[in-house]
């Protein structure tokens, strides 16, 4: 029986896993096989220093479905390789601790059939294929992640998000065809996991203009020109709580004493403007008595949460991904404090 003729996408892996031997300086070879039972339901054979590995090709490997490959795998009579555009952290760990060879294109292979053993990650001169170029730059796009990551154990589609977000549908579609080919969401559109965080947190910017003087959410004319959005957060764009006081509001074990500074995101430069105008600068930022800085997307402003009778505090809140965005920025124990958060009620996406 003829063997069906390979994908671009099996052929795209072949030619990657070829590449990032060669660059290694290691000798590999790629057969299709002449028909299917020369393949043992494999996508293609490669032989590598005379060692004859199955490969099996994958958009997409995540944490939970690692071990499920892991178990389906187990009975090859050849030793195997599972080739990935992206395959997540902890479905690596999986596949290593049951023995199972992988190549994550990004660059990272591990193939140990002794006395063969490699396991690196590779330098981009190997030829290895790298995802997209980017697909987070776009605020629809970055606004797609965070809808997904709030609730990352969950299929997510178009128009679902589109509602979320309050954003066109072909628009949603486009952003999720464009974390798909990168392998962040599955073709179900479940986020990859802690991938498409830790993706996000790479684009992520805030940058805090600090203040001399406080917002006073007493309604009036200042309130109004600073659009702080209180009279009603749940349908209003306004100023929203972020980083560590937002954080601990969610539960996150971080100490702040009582009168640390708060920082806001704000919807756009206008009201950064106003409030620079209206609560003056400082020289020095330990001198601040607040941060404020433009929302990367608007979401942030648009979808606040009220913790004040859980937590005191008076002002809205951002969601939780951005929060805990946010405390990954400080890079001294951002990504260590955020390890050890544990909150209750919410499925972690980092």
């Amino acid at each position: 029986m003829p063997r069906r003729a390979p994908t671009d996408i099996e052929r795209e892996a072949a030619e990657a896993l070829a590449n990032a031997l060669a660059g290694l300086g290691i000798a590999a070879a790629v057969s299709y096989g002449e028909n299917d039972r020369d393949l043992s339901g494999s996508d293609f054979t490669v032989d590598v220093e005379g060692r004859e590995f199955d490969a099996e090709v994958k958009t997409v490997v995540t944490a939970a479905h690692g071990d499920q490959l892991a178990r389906s795998l187990r009975d090859r009579h050849r030793p195997l390789i599972v080739v990935a555009q992206r395959i997540a952290s902890d479905a690596k760990r999986v596949l290593r601790r049951r023995g199972v060879n992988f190549f994550d294109m990004r660059g990272e292979l591990r193939i140990v059939e002794p006395p063969l053993i490699i396991d690196t990650r590779l330098p981009a001169t190997t030829g290895t294929l790298s995802a997209p170029v980017g697909p987070l730059q776009s605020q629809v796009a970055k606004e797609v992640a965070i809808g997904c990551l709030l609730t990352p154990d969950q299929r997510h589609g178009v128009r679902e998000l589109a509602r979320l977000l309050a954003r066109a549908p072909s628009a949603v579609s486009a952003a999720m065809n464009g974390l798909r080919s990168a392998g962040l969401l599955t073709s179900a559109g479940e986020p990859t996991r802690p991938d498409l965080f830790h993706e996000l947190l790479s684009v992520w910017r805030r940058r805090p203009v600090p203040l001399a003087g406080l917002p006073d959410p007493t309604p009036g004319r200042n309130a109004t020109r600073l659009g702080l959005g209180l009279d009603d957060i749940h349908s209003t764009t306004g100023w929203a709580l972020t980083d560590t006081l937002a954080a601990a509001s969610w539960g996150m074990p971080i100490v702040a004493r009582g009168d640390y500074p708060p920082d806001f995101y704000v919807p756009s430069q206008a009201e950064l403007r106003a409030a620079r105008s209206l609560l003056g600068g400082v020289i020095d930022a330990a001198d601040r008595a607040c941060t404020v800085a433009v929302a990367p997307v608007r979401m942030v402003c648009r979808q606040r949460f009220d913790h004040s009778e859980t937590s005191g505090r008076r002002w809205p809140v951002v969601n939780h991904i951005v929060a805990a965005l946010d405390i990954a920025q400080d890079k001294a124990r951002g990504l260590e404090t955020l390890s050890d958060w544990h909150p209750e009620g919410i499925v972690r996406a980092w």
